[in-house]
């Protein structure tokens, strides 16, 4: 290194150096001492952040790291260890709950782990506007997501809560992958209609998803969606089942599929569908051996070896074999055509109500009861009611008698026989008669589904004029309840002609329906409250309260002066509705802030149960309207919104 421009080095000059930066490491060794113990006292352990993060009491706790970076950094640490799992909250104690509103168990501890490849169960036959979006279940875990969907609630009246949570079950997308902590194995295959094990938190969110459309009835989309999520039913008991009972009961059935669904599986169930598959395809031989080997796993007092007896050519069943209400031997008394006996309508599951309305074997009046049941629930069409009602056979002096015999009679006969009077008479007054019994008849909680659908197929035939005044009122409830908003327009602009006394209560069904000229809800407002305060006892005031809560809910803008004169001078209600459990409410709130919309949907839906909006306390439909009008789901919210205000609106006067 001779050529180095280098300073060579001089005995002495390091001591010289040395005395030089001597201050300097003296000053850097004093902040340096100072900075690890300040340092140390600010360093949190794992086990002090369980701790505390146990102590929350309060709204649900993000389990996922923040967005926003830490205060302080912490101290170095060894090679990272697995992260701790983060203790939940202690469950908040619940108030006793409505039978339409479920309590939803709190999922078990999550630990965070990394992310894998995307789940194959966010498959889907919906996307973008068609769904719920994009991805409606960004931001929520499975160990969230998964007792939602196993507490769905299945026999809704509600055709805008079943459509809503069709589209939920069919949008594709998926919760965050997760590990569950404490979670059982799945438990047994439960029976068609039966409510969802408590081990369902441990399935697959494809197979929960599948199970709940084969439970709504919907066996088409839910054999679509399991096509599209491979190896789903060869693992999941449970939802291949409830797929093919959902085939048994509505069709349709691809009997190759069925018995390859059950291959892997030990269940006497699914020998019955092979057996019934080879009865229905022909294969007589097939079914003979199939009988054989269900006899000897079955043993001899199974009530469905007599029908099997009867698929393979037997003789008929006896009575006790025809008491067999399940979804496959529904299904081959539909194929023998063995009549169902009318002592099956103790049944309450509409979903095999629709199984026994649809066999052609069945005494007619006997179908006509179980459908109109079965289409309450959404199981059958107006379609398929207004046939049934069709094939009631009545004489002719019961036509000649029909609004006396129905006026009395009140049932699925006396709704048949009003239909059947309607078409055989061109006496325009009568016409109007019949068609204003038929539309009273309807009961409040059916008007938005099929029931009332053919009331309203039955009022089509007459028309707005001035001879029907007097039905333009409740022409315009039931034509808003179901949904035909133009027919409904037609009826409320006739009894608005008429300024009857009767056509003042139908303003705020008018309001959310789109009925009004824009800008007309809140000047009409006023006067319809001042008649229908005036007089009103504690019944009717609390009506008026939901009906304002119902129009708040929709933008229309609610005074305080309008508050305190529905309540009695107390003001606007406020808390969670009695009855109803406050962890479902505070988290349908939580949910929609964050714009989880799969979230808000699950629990909305979960909030509205099996009663629906025309079931459901209005303040309660109010407050799932609002946030579901808060993730973009406008519409749907003010659907809900029209089936309960139809429902709650009456002619002034009555409930006071």
């Amino acid at each position: 290194m001779s050529g180095s421009r280098a300073e060579p080095f001089r005995p002495g000059s390091a001591r010289r150096g040395w005395a030089l930066a001597r201050p300097v490491f003296a000053l850097t060794a004093r902040f340096l001492a100072v900075s690890l113990a300040v340092l140390s006292a600010m360093t949190v352990t794992p086990m002090t952040v369980t701790t505390a993060v146990a102590q929350v009491v309060g709204p649900p706790i993000r389990l996922t790291p923040s967005a926003d970076p830490p205060a302080v950094a912490p101290a170095p640490v060894p090679p990272p260890s697995p992260p701790p799992v983060v203790a939940s909250p202690p469950p908040v104690p619940a108030a006793p709950s409505m039978a339409v509103v479920p309590v939803v168990p709190r999922s078990p501890p999550v630990a965070s782990q990394p992310l894998g490849p995307p789940d194959p169960d966010g498959a889907g036959l919906l996307s973008g506007g068609e769904g719920l979006g994009g991805d409606p279940w960004r931001g929520v875990s499975q160990a969230d997501a998964l007792p939602l969907l196993a507490a769905l609630p299945v026999n809704t009246p509600s055709p805008t809560a079943k459509a809503l949570q069709r589209r939920l079950l069919l949008s594709a997308g998926s919760p965050a992958l997760a590990v569950m902590a404490g979670v059982p194995p799945a438990g047994p295959a439960p029976v068609f209609g039966d409510a969802p094990s408590s081990h369902s938190f441990g399935r697959r969110f494809g197979a929960l998803r599948v199970t709940a459309l084969a439970r709504l009835g919907d066996a088409r989309a839910a054999a679509e969606l399991a096509d599209r999520l491979p190896g789903l039913l060869s693992g999941d008991e449970a939802a291949a089942r409830a797929l093919t009972d959902a085939e048994l009961l509505f069709g349709p059935m691809e009997c190759a599929k069925a018995q390859a669904r059950g291959q892997g599986f030990e269940d006497p169930y699914w020998r019955k569908v092979d057996l019934y598959c080879r009865a229905r395809l022909g294969d007589r031989a097939g079914a003979d051996l199939a009988l054989a080997m269900l006899r000897e796993r079955a043993g001899r007092a199974d009530p469905f070896l007599p029908l099997a007896e009867a698929l393979t050519g037997g003789p008929p069943p006896g009575r006790r074999a025809l008491l067999d209400a399940s979804p496959v031997a529904l299904a081959a008394m539909r194929t023998a055509r063995v009549p169902v006996p009318p002592d099956a309508l103790a049944l309450t599951d509409p979903a095999l109500l629709a199984a026994i309305a649809t066999n052609p074997a069945t005494d007619p009046a006997t179908r006509a009861t179980a459908g109109e049941r079965a289409a309450a629930a959404l199981f059958l069409d107006t379609r398929q009611l207004l046939d049934l009602y069709a094939q009631i056979p009545v004489r002719g002096e019961e036509i000649l008698r029909a609004r006396d015999l129905a006026g009395r009679d009140r049932t699925a006969y006396g709704r048949a026989l009003l239909h059947q009077a309607m078409a055989a008479t061109m006496d325009g007054s009568r016409r109007v008669a019949l068609a204003a019994l038929a539309v009273e008849l309807v009961d409040p909680l059916w008007r938005s589904g099929p029931v009332g659908g053919a009331a309203a197929a039955l009022l089509d035939t007459v028309s707005p004029s001035p001879d029907a005044a007097a039905l333009a009122p409740a022409a315009t409830r039931l034509y808003a309840a179901v949904g035909r908003l133009d027919a409904a327009k037609r009826w409320y602009d006739l009894a608005q002609r008429g300024r009857t006394a009767d056509a003042a209560w139908l303003w705020p069904l008018a309001a959310v329906s789109g009925l009004l000229p824009r800008g007309a809800d809140a000047a009409g407002l006023s006067p319809w409250l001042t008649e229908a305060v005036r007089g009103a006892g504690d019944a009717g005031l609390a009506r008026v309260a939901g009906q304002l809560a119902l129009l708040q809910a929709v933008g229309v803008a609610v005074p305080d002066s309008a508050w305190l004169a529905a309540t009695d001078g107390s003001g606007p209600p406020g808390g969670v509705v009695g009855g109803v459990d406050p962890a479902l409410w505070q988290r349908l709130g939580d949910a929609a802030t964050g714009g989880r919309v799969g979230e808000t949907v699950a629990v909305a839906l979960l909030l509205l149960g099996e009663g629906g909006p025309t079931g459901t306390p209005p303040r309660l439909v109010a407050r799932v309207a609002a946030n579901l009008t808060a993730v973009g789901l406008e519409g749907d919210a003010r659907a809900l919104v029209r089936e309960a205000m139809a429902a709650l609106v009456a002619p002034m006067g009555s409930e006071r």
